[in-house]
């Protein structure tokens, strides 16, 4: 991904193996292409749009190939099929994408995508940070459970065609458009805007929370709160930092904790941090994952007392945890 506040492009015609590899390199991650017929050769065009947490492509698969990730990107896609078909294989789920199908997907727990010939489809990808806080902002609380996000949409009718209209919209303008005067700017707002239909309309664990009817505007001392505790999450805190990091006294940031957040502001830093624990062991890409690692990267020091708190949290060990995420894999 580029830069913020520039649009980066990038181009290949007519790609061999070697050249593939390279270019998805430089656009997303890295990757391992293989034809799908053995000792078949491998023909792709592709056109890519980059700018801070936000891309967009589209190609064409002339024959048929299979992409796995060296290294899963962070981030969540939306496949906008135009032509032929793609399987799509996400957390021991299968997907089949065809003209008329919209497939949204978590990248980072996708392991293989094969494209058919005479592939072509609208790619668009946006990390898991802006995601993560645009759905913070949209709920007015932390996210700090995994999303969940795998999906098939109609593109003809209702939520899908709507993202698939947006898709279009901006593909056409950027790839129409005079290649020396595309605006950054007004390009991320429609990758947010699209962004936003996704999460409001891909079904995910946060979908119901977004259709809950509007509560009282949260305080924001106690916004600025979350904000410092997020920002310092693995730092040791105390509840005066919190206090001062607010403008507050101690007394007035407990008693909007407790009003808002039916909790004292460490309890509610304390599950923050499990939270982000459980989700690291829960989706960790390796093998030889440490826990105690992962904990203090959570700012947990006291191993023994991390393990009881997070049994008392989860109802298992993190030993637990990290087992049965492999097992599922």
């Amino acid at each position: 991904m580029s830069r913020p506040g520039q649009v980066s492009r990038f181009k290949v015609v007519e790609a061999d193996v070697d050249q593939l590899r390279e270019h998805y390199a430089n656009t997303l991650k890295p990757v391992r292409v293989n034809p799908m017929n053995r000792g078949a050769s491998i023909s792709v065009e592709d056109l890519h749009f980059s700018t801070g947490d936000f891309d967009i492509w589209s190609g064409l698969c002339r024959s048929g190939m299979e992409v796995s990730f060296s290294e899963p990107p962070d981030a969540f896609a939306l496949y906008l099929p135009l032509s032929g078909a793609m399987e799509l294989d996400a957390r021991g789920r299968q997907f089949v994408s065809t003209p008329g199908k919209l497939i949204a997907t978590d990248l980072s727990q996708t392991r293989m995508l094969r494209l058919h010939s005479e592939r072509s489809h609208i790619g668009i990808a946006f990390s898991r940070k802006a995601v993560t806080r645009q759905l913070s902002e949209l709920l007015d609380m932390p996210v700090i459970h995994d999303l969940d996000l795998f999906a098939e949409c109609d593109m003809n009718t209702g939520a899908g065609a709507k993202l698939a209209a947006f898709g279009q919209v901006l593909w056409d303008n950027l790839a129409n458009g005079p290649a020396d005067n595309i605006s950054a700017r007004s390009t991320e707002y429609f990758f947010r805007t699209i962004m936003v239909a996704m999460l409001e309309s891909v079904p995910h664990r946060y979908s119901a929370l977004l259709e809950r009817p509007a509560s009282p505007a949260m305080p924001r001392q106690v916004k600025r709160a979350i904000d410092y505790m997020i920002a310092n999450i693995a730092s040791p805190i105390q509840v005066e930092d919190i206090a001062q990091a607010s403008g507050v006294s101690i007394r007035s940031l407990q008693v909007g904790f407790q009003q808002f957040k039916d909790t004292t502001p460490l309890n509610y830093l304390r599950q923050l941090r499990l939270e982000g624990v459980r989700r690291e062991l829960v989706g960790g890409r390796h093998d030889r994952i440490s826990i105690s690692d992962v904990a203090r990267n959570w700012g947990f020091t006291h191993m023994g007392r991390f393990s009881v708190l997070y049994r008392e949290a989860f109802g298992e060990m993190p030993t637990e945890t990290l087992q049965l995420s492999r097992l599922g894999k």
